[in-house]
């Protein structure tokens, strides 16, 4: 199962790849790391029944069109130059893992232009519940620091990038048929080579910048929040973390039988709840 045809654009001199699908409200999907657009495969279409749907390729999440920097503010403000560009407001934006983390920020800075936001199974930039950064939760976190090093995470990875990807598949799925050889040969594809790495790991180096950002907003989102983690996962820190800055209507959802790529592993329930939240 593949997404359908790709497009291109320039947004602030940059190019960005993404798929298009579908009439009415806009829906923006954000991937997360170490995966691209590919995520959203199994609910693209059905999504595109009832929404305009936009899933983008984040810059830098493996592809080399990266921003100047890789702080979610930053690639926040570059995701609105895209909206602008395409003249999307009123818009539900949903973002998974490192496209949760952009998707916070963006919320924060252009609340007035969404409609909603869905974040899925992420640990946010300053907004992570303090009991999950500790040495008993190092199987889910430890990469957190090793891809924060500045070179030794490609160094070590390349020419490997196959075999580190398999690992975070195999570990971090509940549902171990959800992601098939063919789609991990995608993303291995994606994130191949030194350039590519880095760019994906420069979001991790940019995490206490991110972190600060976050905490330096002083106002709350008012807009409806649906928070999902995988029980396996990140599980009910998701909708703790949106309790920090969200006073309006939250939905948090800890997802049974489902580990950390939620809508692949359930992509089904994923629907239920994404189109019962917004309706």
């Amino acid at each position: 199962m593949r997404l359908p045809g790709a497009k291109e654009t320039i947004v602030d001199n940059i190019p960005v790849t993404y798929y298009e699908s579908g009439h009415g409200d806009p829906m923006i999907l954000l991937n997360g790391w170490p995966q691209t657009a590919h995520i959203w495969r199994k609910v693209f279409p059905p999504l595109s029944e009832h929404y305009h749907v936009f899933a983008i390729d984040l810059p830098g999440m493996g592809n080399v069109n990266a921003t100047p920097a890789a702080d979610t503010l930053t690639v926040a403000m570059f995701i609105k130059s895209f909206c602008d560009q395409l003249g999307l407001k009123n818009i539900h934006l949903a973002g998974h893992d490192v496209g949760a983390w952009v998707a916070t920020t963006f919320a924060l800075e252009y609340e007035p232009i969404l409609r909603s936001l869905i974040i899925l199974d992420a640990g946010i930039p300053g907004l992570i519940p303090d009991e999950v950064f500790s040495p008993l939760n190092a199987n889910k976190i430890w990469q957190f620091y090793f891809h924060a090093i500045e070179e030794i995470p490609e160094f070590l990875i390349e020419g490997k990038e196959k075999e580190y990807l398999n690992w975070y598949f195999t570990r971090k799925t509940t549902v171990k048929d959800a992601i098939t050889a063919d789609d991990i040969n995608i993303y291995t594809a994606a994130y191949t080579g030194k350039e590519r790495l880095r760019n994906g790991f420069d979001y991790y180096r940019a995490f206490p910048e991110s972190a600060a950002q976050n905490k330096s907003y002083q106002h709350k989102l008012s807009i409806p929040v649906l928070a999902i983690g995988g029980e396996q996962s990140q599980g009910v820190n998701v909708g703790k973390a949106m309790q920090k800055i969200a006073q309006g209507d939250i939905q948090s959802v800890s997802l049974g039988e489902c580990g950390h790529y939620i809508a692949e592993e359930q992509p089904g329930k994923f629907l239920e709840l994404v189109l019962e939240f917004i309706r």
